[in-house]
C-alpha cells in the first residue's frame, strides 16, 4: 500500500496523527474530509505553508491518490460497473455523508493613537468598535471523485450578501499528473505562484488599485486581483514549473459589455518542496513543517477591457495592460516576498492631455513583506506598499507609501488575532478631485491637497483584527 503514495504524502499522514485539526485554505470542511491537522497546510491561517500551497495548486487534493486520505464517510453515486458501461451509463462519483460546510467571521477594532491624523479625523474618534464584526462567511468544499473538486465562499455584511467565489476544478485531464487542469467558475485570476491571501498582516497579497476611483469615479472599475467569472487552464510540469492562462469577465457598466479579459502566469521553484507536493522534497521536521530553503520566481501579464462612469458622469472604456514579476525567498523560518507590476491604462480619467493620450495613466506598484515564524502560533511581519501614478494628460506624477508592521498569533487553532499598525505618507494627491482612498489610503482625504504637495508620515491607526472559523 505504501508504495502507492509519495513520500510527501506519507509525511502528511504522520502530521495528521500528532497535530490539532484545522482547515486547509481556511475551510474546515476540508479538515473534516481528511481528518487532518492545522500545520499540515497552514501557519497562521489562512496563510498556507509549502504543502498547503501544493494542496491548493493541485485543485484542493492531496498528493498521491486523493481518496486514500479521505477520513469522512462518503455516499457513492453509482458504482465501478458504471465505468465499464460508459458512455451508456453516467460516470460514478461520491458526495460526503455530511455536507461539506464551514462558517466563520472577521472584523477589526480600530484605534487612532494620533487623533490629528486624517484617519482619526475621518472617524471622529480615537477608538471604535463599529467594525468589530465586519463579515460573516459560509464556505463549502468537497470532491466528487479523485479528479474533480468543488468549493465556494459566500460573504455577508450588515448591508449586503455576496458570492465571492464558486469554482469547479477538473484536474489531470490529459498527459502526466498535474499537467493539464481546468478551473471554471468565479474566483481570483492566478497572477502569482501563491494564494491570494499570502500575507500575515494583510487580507490580500496583491495591492489592489481601482484607478478610476482614485480619480473620482463612483464605479468599482477594473482591478487585477478581484473576484470575476472566469475560465482558467493551468499546469505543473516536472513538479517545478507552473504555467497558466485564463479568461475572465472583468468589470463593466451593466448596460455596456466590454470584451473578455485574458491573462497568463508562469512560476518556477528552486529547492524546497515541489510545487505539486509530490516526491520526497520538503521539510522533514514534524515540529516545523513550514521550514524549507527555497526560491520561487513568478511573472504575469494581463490584458483587460472595462467600462466605468467617470467623475463627469460619462461612460468611458478603459483598456489596461499589466506586467508583473515577483519572488519568494525562504530560509528556514525567515521569509521575504517581493512583487511589482506596471499597469498601463489608456483611459482611466475624464481629462485628456496635450500629449494626445486620452486620460491615460501608468500605474507602478510594488510591495514587500518580511516575516519570521517565532513559534507555530506567533508570526511577526512587516509589509511595505508603494503606488506611483503617472498621468498621461500632462499631470503631475504622485505616489503613496504604506508601512504595516504587525504580528499574527493563534489564540486557539481556529481563532486568530492580528495586531498591526498603519503608517502612511504621500508625494502629492491625484488631481481631478481624486484621493488615495481608492488604494485604501487615508492621507489627503480629510484635508485635500494638490499633486505638488507632499504629506509627511502619519500614524493612521493601530488595529486588532479578529478571525474565527468552525
Amino acid at each position: 500500500m505504501a508504495s502507492r503514495f509519495s513520500c510527501a504524502a506519507q509525511r502528511v499522514v504522520l502530521l495528521s496523527a500528532i497535530l490539532i485539526a484545522f482547515p486547509a485554505h481556511a475551510i474546515p470542511s476540508f479538515a473534516r474530509k481528511y481528518g487532518t491537522s492545522c500545520l499540515t497546510c497552514h501557519t497562521a491561517f489562512p496563510r498556507l505553508n509549502p504543502f498547503g500551497e501544493a494542496f491548493r495548486r493541485n485543485g484542493y487534493r492531496f498528493p498521491g491518490v486523493d481518496s486514500d486520505f479521505i477520513k469522512q464517510e462518503t455516499v457513492p453515486l453509482g458504482n465501478d460497473a458504471s465505468k465499464k458501461q460508459f458512455p451508456n451509463a453516467v460516470w460514478p462519483a461520491w458526495v460526503p455523508s455530511i455536507p461539506g460546510l464551514a462558517f466563520g467571521a472577521n472584523g477589526t477594532v480600530i484605534s487612532h493613537p494620533d487623533k490629528n491624523s486624517e484617519a482619526g479625523q475621518a472617524d471622529k474618534a480615537q477608538f471604535t468598535l463599529d467594525n468589530l464584526i465586519e463579515e460573516a462567511h459560509i464556505w463549502g468544499g468537497w470532491s466528487i471523485d479523485d479528479s474533480i473538486t468543488m468549493w465556494f465562499e459566500a460573504t455577508f455584511t450588515p448591508d449586503s450578501a455576496n458570492l465571492e467565489r464558486a469554482q469547479i476544478l477538473f484536474n489531470d485531464l490529459l498527459g502526466p499528473k498535474h499537467a493539464v487542469n481546468l478551473v471554471v467558475g468565479r474566483g481570483v485570476p492566478t497572477l502569482s505562484a501563491f494564494s491570494p491571501h499570502s500575507s500575515y498582516v494583510n487580507d490580500d497579497q496583491f495591492v489592489t488599485i481601482v484607478v478610476p476611483s482614485i480619480y473620482g469615479s463612483g464605479d468599482a472599475g477594473w482591478q487585477l486581483a478581484d473576484n470575476f467569472n472566469m475560465v482558467e487552464l493551468n499546469s505543473v510540469l516536472a513538479g517545478r514549473l507552473e504555467l497558466g492562462v485564463g479568461l475572465n469577465a472583468g468589470s463593466h457598466v451593466e448596460s455596456i459589455r466590454a470584451t473578455e479579459n485574458v491573462y497568463g502566469h508562469a512560476a518556477y521553484k528552486f529547492g524546497g518542496m515541489r510545487l505539486d507536493g509530490e516526491g520526497s522534497t520538503g521539510s522533514t521536521d514534524v515540529q516545523r513543517p513550514w521550514a524549507e530553503t527555497a526560491l520561487t520566481v513568478h511573472g504575469f501579464a494581463s490584458h483587460a477591457n472595462s467600462t466605468f462612469t467617470d467623475a463627469a458622469s460619462a461612460v468611458q472604456q478603459d483598456v489596461s495592460n499589466a506586467y508583473g514579476v515577483g519572488a519568494r525567498l525562504q530560509v528556514d523560518s525567515l521569509e521575504l516576498n517581493v512583487e511589482g507590476y506596471l499597469d498601463k491604462h489608456d483611459h482611466a480619467t475624464a481629462v485628456a492631455g496635450p500629449d494626445g493620450r486620452a486620460g491615460s495613466v501608468d500605474v507602478k506598484v510594488g510591495w514587500a513583506e518580511l516575516s519570521y515564524i517565532l513559534y507555530p502560533w506567533l508570526v511577526p511581519a512587516v509589509r511595505v506598499e508603494y503606488v506611483r501614478l503617472e498621468p498621461g494628460n500632462g499631470g503631475v506624477a504622485t505616489s503613496w507609501t504604506h508601512i504595516r508592521p504587525g504580528v499574527a498569533f493563534l489564540v486557539r487553532p481556529n481563532v486568530k488575532l492580528t495586531l498591526y499598525g498603519d503608517i502612511e505618507m504621500a508625494s502629492g494627491t491625484p488631481d481631478q478631485g481624486g484621493s488615495w482612498s481608492g488604494v485604501g489610503g487615508t492621507v489627503g482625504t480629510v484635508t485635500p491637497t494638490d499633486p505638488n504637495t507632499s504629506i509627511g508620515a502619519q500614524f493612521a491607526s493601530l488595529n486588532l483584527g479578529l478571525f474565527f472559523v468552525f
